[in-house]
């Protein structure tokens, strides 16, 4: 079994509000000492102490009600990789036929700004008279800084016009406003560059998968490229090349499996672990870091909600290019040699099969024809790395896979793309084609050395499409390119409406964004709605 890191194992939840309860109006019963509390007054003075605090920040993170799970039902996918079958609210935001009152941007809001209260706790309250040595001391503020604008960066890209908190909650000035997207963005870069300098290139032992002053530089040249600021994006993204490298093509699914996790290709992932004790959107230690975002990956007939299928343009897209390597740990369709479920064949896997009463139950190959399209599912996160259905949670308990927020694969076509953008074309080649070269692709550099912008910007929106597939990239990639309307509006560009399952429509000037959550509202009137929420 892996080893996690104290994010999961020493869980420590400091928290920022203090809860008063009154069993009497004694004043021998209310002049109480609580022993078991950390004191404002002397937090910060311990490493463990800290080091604590650090985890408790992360857990809203990996907990299911965000990357454990609600932010993939929420956003991830709304791409047009997927064609979901609707499922009442729990689509709703996928589909886009969400509003305000739907489920699903509360969670999510809440976590990102739980986890933001503790990293400020952190980053103000831990100084060199409470820790003397340095390198200890920015190592763990360095992950508050990181973790932070971690935060602010999904906040920014899922809502668009949130609150900027950096300080300690003022309980006479709790009805925050919304500060501008460039501000946000302002202060991700600011918090990223004290993290470069303070986190170290690596960590080893039972900190391993924590994040590096790599990992900060990554984020900040991807924070750059969506400010559409190319040239600071292209020195920081440059910085990192050689530091990292490309799985070979035939470990090429070890960048998803529980197989070699926070290796040599990881940039920085989501420590995850399977695990029985399960109490759905805890926030207390010991539960909440497992992959339930399995739900939304799995075939329709292992998820509890209604599933998805995969959009035929992505897999045309793969053989057109001849590109096996990828599809074939990406894709489940019927291709020579296709395995799902514990690696059983596709014709096998997907089938129907019979009850302890001889009824037949439909698999997902009857799934696929009843709704008319082409039985393509999915791979990635899915759990079908680690065993066949039946040993797969239907909840995804035991589904422990790290998530991959960034990998070198990316660093080096987002690197591409910043000097595309910057009139350095020829300088981007050299990196689409080592991401080409892993996927035994023919090179752009001995077919097209002297391509143009225009046609190396639509090779690198393909590369980014087969090699990123399924990680949560690719709707944020359309909206920034300013195509989501091209591809998920009333006429998409790939022929087929992505959404057609559910009739969605993807609409310009207001699904770029999720919902400002009503209960967020209601509780603070200065926040106003995003466009088209109204």
């Amino acid at each position: 079994m892996k080893k996690i890191i104290n994010i999961k194992s020493l869980l420590g939840i400091i928290t920022c509000s203090l809860l008063l309860v009154l069993f009497a109006c004694s004043d021998n019963i209310l002049d109480q000492q609580n022993n078991n509390a950390t004191s404002t007054a002397n937090f910060g003075t311990s490493v463990e102490q800290v080091k604590s605090a650090i985890n408790g920040a992360f857990h809203p993170i990996t907990g299911t009600f965000f990357w454990g799970r609600i932010v993939h039902t929420g956003a991830m996918l709304r791409s047009d990789e997927f064609n979901v079958f609707p499922f009442g609210s729990n689509t709703a935001m996928s589909t886009f036929l969400g509003n305000p009152g739907d489920r699903w941007a509360t969670e999510p809001w809440q976590e990102l700004y739980k986890s933001i209260a503790r990293c400020n706790n952190v980053i103000i309250s831990v100084t060199e008279e409470g820790i003397p040595d340095q390198t200890t001391r920015e190592n763990l503020v360095g992950q508050a800084y990181f973790l932070r604008a971690f935060d602010y960066w999904y906040l920014v890209n899922l809502y668009g016009n949130v609150p900027l908190i950096t300080e300690l909650p003022d309980l006479d000035n709790l009805l925050v406003k919304q500060a501008t997207p460039e501000s946000v963005w302002a202060q991700i870069i600011s918090d990223l560059e004290m993290a470069e300098t303070m986190l170290p290139d690596s960590w080893t032992g039972e900190d391993l998968g924590r994040p590096t002053s790599g990992a900060a530089t990554a984020l900040k040249g991807k924070s750059y490229l969506y400010m559409k600021q190319f040239g600071p994006a292209a020195t920081a993204l440059g910085s990192l090349v050689g530091k990292y490298s490309l799985l070979p093509a035939a470990n090429f699914g070890e960048n998803f499996s529980t197989t070699n996790e926070n290796n040599s290709e990881s940039v920085f992932e989501l420590q995850f672990l399977g695990q029985q004790t399960f109490v759905w959107g805890s926030d207390i230690p010991g539960t909440g870091s497992m992959g339930n975002y399995h739900i939304d990956y799995a075939t329709p007939t292992k998820s509890p909600d209604k599933g998805h299928l995969i959009n035929p343009w992505l897999k045309d897209l793969f053989e057109a290019n001849g590109d096996t390597v990828r599809r074939n740990e990406t894709l489940l369709y019927d291709y020579p040699g296709a395995t799902g479920y514990g690696g059983a064949s596709f014709n096998i896997d997907l089938a129907d099969t019979l009850d302890e009463d001889g009824n037949v139950v439909a698999g997902d190959l009857t799934v696929a024809a009843d709704a008319g399209l082409e039985a393509i599912y999915g791979k990635k996160y899915s759990g079908m790395d680690l065993g066949a259905r039946g040993d797969v949670d239907f909840l995804g308990t035991n589904v422990g896979n790290n998530w991959r927020i960034i990998r070198y694969a990316d660093v080096l076509l987002m690197l591409a793309e910043a000097l595309n953008e910057d009139n350095m074309t020829s300088q981007a080649i050299q990196y689409i084609d080592m991401v080409r070269d892993r996927a035994n692709l023919t090179l752009i550099a001995d077919t097209n050395p002297g391509i143009n912008q225009v046609d190396m910007r639509q090779a690198i929106i393909e590369e980014r499409a087969m090699e990123l597939a399924g990680e949560g990239h690719r709707f944020f990639d359309l909206v920034r390119w300013d195509l989501a309307d091209d591809y998920m509006g009333a006429t998409s560009l790939h022929g087929t409406h992505p959404k057609s399952l559910s009739g969605g429509i993807f609409q310009s000037n207001k699904h770029e964004l999720i919902w400002i959550p009503n209960s967020e509202r209601d509780s603070n009137p200065n926040l106003d709605q995003n466009p088209g929420y109204n």
